[in-house]
Protein backbone atom coordinates (compact mmCIF):
# COMPACT_ATOMS: atom_id res chain seq x y z
CA UNK A 1 0.00 0.00 0.00
CA UNK A 2 1.34 3.70 -1.26
CA UNK A 3 1.79 6.30 1.29
CA UNK A 4 -1.29 8.52 0.66
CA UNK A 5 -0.09 11.47 2.62
CA UNK A 6 0.39 14.64 0.81
CA UNK A 7 1.20 17.21 3.78
CA UNK A 8 3.52 19.55 2.39
CA UNK A 9 5.35 19.28 5.99
CA UNK A 10 6.29 15.80 5.44
CA UNK A 11 7.44 16.04 1.83
CA UNK A 12 11.04 15.48 1.08
CA UNK A 13 13.11 18.38 -0.34
CA UNK A 14 15.50 15.68 -1.17
CA UNK A 15 18.45 17.97 1.42
CA UNK A 16 18.69 14.41 3.27
CA UNK A 17 20.11 12.85 0.62
CA UNK A 18 23.37 15.01 0.32
CA UNK A 19 25.63 13.77 3.20
CA UNK A 20 26.65 16.34 5.73
CA UNK A 21 30.00 15.90 5.26
CA UNK A 22 29.44 16.65 1.55
CA UNK A 23 27.68 19.84 2.17
CA UNK A 24 29.59 21.06 4.84
CA UNK A 25 32.66 20.65 2.39
CA UNK A 26 30.73 22.49 -0.16
CA UNK A 27 29.81 25.45 2.26
CA UNK A 28 33.40 26.03 3.84
CA UNK A 29 35.34 25.08 0.48
CA UNK A 30 33.19 26.70 -2.13
CA UNK A 31 35.90 28.72 -3.81
CA UNK A 32 38.82 26.43 -2.82
CA UNK A 33 38.03 22.92 -3.25
CA UNK A 34 40.06 20.38 -0.97
CA UNK A 35 42.69 19.27 -3.40
CA UNK A 36 45.61 16.44 -2.58
CA UNK A 37 48.27 19.00 -2.21
CA UNK A 38 46.48 20.58 0.74
CA UNK A 39 46.08 17.60 1.89
CA UNK A 40 47.54 15.91 5.32
CA UNK A 41 49.70 13.21 4.37
CA UNK A 42 48.31 9.71 5.41
CA UNK A 43 45.05 10.77 2.94
CA UNK A 44 43.40 11.50 -0.04
CA UNK A 45 40.66 13.04 -1.21
CA UNK A 46 38.04 11.82 -3.46
CA UNK A 47 36.06 13.47 -6.57
CA UNK A 48 33.63 14.24 -4.05
CA UNK A 49 36.19 15.92 -1.78
CA UNK A 50 35.97 13.45 1.01
CA UNK A 51 38.68 12.78 2.63
CA UNK A 52 40.09 8.97 3.11
CA UNK A 53 42.23 8.67 6.26
CA UNK A 54 45.09 5.98 5.84
CA UNK A 55 47.56 4.97 8.25
CA UNK A 56 51.32 6.53 7.75
CA UNK A 57 53.33 3.81 7.56
CA UNK A 58 56.67 3.79 9.50
CA UNK A 59 60.11 4.21 7.75
CA UNK A 60 61.81 0.98 7.25
CA UNK A 61 65.07 0.61 8.46
CA UNK A 62 67.22 -2.80 8.39
CA UNK A 63 68.17 -4.22 12.02
CA UNK A 64 71.72 -4.70 13.08
CA UNK A 65 73.01 -7.84 13.92
CA UNK A 66 73.32 -8.73 17.96
CA UNK A 67 77.06 -8.07 19.24
CA UNK A 68 78.78 -10.88 20.84
CA UNK A 69 77.77 -9.75 24.10
CA UNK A 70 74.14 -9.72 23.17
CA UNK A 71 74.44 -12.91 21.51
CA UNK A 72 75.85 -14.13 25.36
CA UNK A 73 73.14 -12.61 27.09
CA UNK A 74 70.30 -14.30 24.62
CA UNK A 75 71.99 -18.06 25.10
CA UNK A 76 72.16 -17.40 29.14
CA UNK A 77 68.41 -16.02 28.87
CA UNK A 78 67.19 -19.15 26.63
CA UNK A 79 69.04 -21.85 28.90
CA UNK A 80 67.70 -19.66 31.84
CA UNK A 81 64.07 -20.31 30.75
CA UNK A 82 64.81 -24.07 29.40
CA UNK A 83 65.99 -24.86 32.81
CA UNK A 84 63.10 -22.61 34.51
CA UNK A 85 60.37 -24.77 32.35
CA UNK A 86 62.23 -28.47 33.27
CA UNK A 87 61.99 -27.45 36.94
CA UNK A 88 58.22 -26.70 36.17
CA UNK A 89 57.72 -29.60 34.62
CA UNK A 90 59.50 -32.14 37.06
CA UNK A 91 57.59 -30.57 39.89
CA UNK A 92 54.58 -30.96 37.98
CA UNK A 93 55.13 -34.99 37.73
CA UNK A 94 56.23 -35.05 40.95
CA UNK A 95 53.43 -33.73 42.52
CA UNK A 96 50.90 -36.02 40.15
Amino acid sequence: MANTNSDPKLASDGGQLIPAEVQANIRHHDTDPLTQDVAVPGTTVDDEGLINNFATEPKVYPSKYPSPQQQRRYILLGSAAVLLVAFLVWISFSVS
